[in-house]
């Protein structure tokens, strides 16, 4: 292949995962509410370390939003038409929010820093995934699903799809299938995404993200921002209301460092 060739493709590509950001608006109806149950280990190496959280996956017409079910409580934009029972009170471990538009190849990853008004956005190709759907079906909660295999970020998956909801989609970044994904999870039993609940939603709720609240970056350095920020709260603020001694300083931070350390075993390996 010629280096003009090369660079033709790779400038394609670039453009392509950042059209996206060329309309910094976007504006939808989200018609229907998917519920999922995340049970997740972020610990590989201790068992007791399981926990769950309630997830929800947002349908309209032209995109779709996924987001932790604690995080649509706070949010009275979202809240509207929600018949959950949850507190708002409830501590989301998930903070990001992933928008999936549907005719495009867009998938953002949008992040606002707890208690800060630091938000970052990046965006990427939905087209990550190479099914593999076999035969085998069962049912999940009154829907006929079909059995799919993929691999993502470091993990094998064995996913179970319907086509009796004609939407490619499901819960996190994974879509491409033809139909609605109900199950997911990879071989090892670290992250399980189940199926709970379809509400088709009465009002429809307004959903509207404007993109120049948010700076563009990459994935890489995103997760390099949150670690640093998980690692030390207090030293990511530099609040200078907030002053404490060494000693307490050190022990926050020692805190912090054995928790991330626990955190050994995220979803996205690689």
């Amino acid at each position: 292949m010629s280096n003009f060739k090369f660079f033709s493709i790779l400038t394609f590509i670039l453009f392509a995962l950042n059209s996206s950001f060329s309309q910094n608006k976007l504006k939808g109806k989200l018609e229907y509410k998917v519920t999922y149950k995340l049970s997740f280990q972020l610990d590989s190496t201790d068992a007791n370390s399981r926990k769950a959280e309630l997830m929800i996956l947002y349908l309209g017409e032209d995109f779709s939003k996924y987001l932790s079910r604690a995080k649509t409580l706070a949010n009275p934009i979202v809240v509207q038409g929600n018949s959950a029972h949850t507190s708002r009170n409830a501590l989301p471990h998930f903070h990001y929010e992933i928008i999936k538009e549907r005719e495009k190849d867009s998938l953002l990853y949008l992040l606002k820093i707890p208690k800060m008004e630091d938000r970052f956005v990046y965006a990427e190709s939905k087209h990550q995934f190479d099914w593999q759907i076999a035969q085998e079906t069962k049912t999940i909660e009154g829907f006929s699903a079909q059995k799919a295999t993929t691999t993502f970020a470091g993990r094998e998956y064995t996913a179970w799809f319907t086509t009796e909801i004609p939407i490619s989609d499901g819960p996190y970044k994974f879509n491409g299938l033809p139909g609605l994904i109900l199950e997911i999870t990879d071989t090892q039993g670290y992250w399980d995404f189940k199926f709970v609940g379809l509400e088709k939603l009465s009002p429809k709720i307004t959903y509207r993200l404007n993109l120049k609240q948010y700076e563009k970056t990459t994935r890489p350095a995103l997760e390099k921002l949150w670690h640093r920020y998980r690692s030390d709260p207090m030293g990511y603020a530099n609040n200078p209301n907030v002053v404490g001694t060494p000693e307490v300083d050190q022990f926050y931070r020692d805190a912090f460092a054995e928790m991330l350390r626990k955190e050994n075993n995220p979803l996205e390996l690689k």
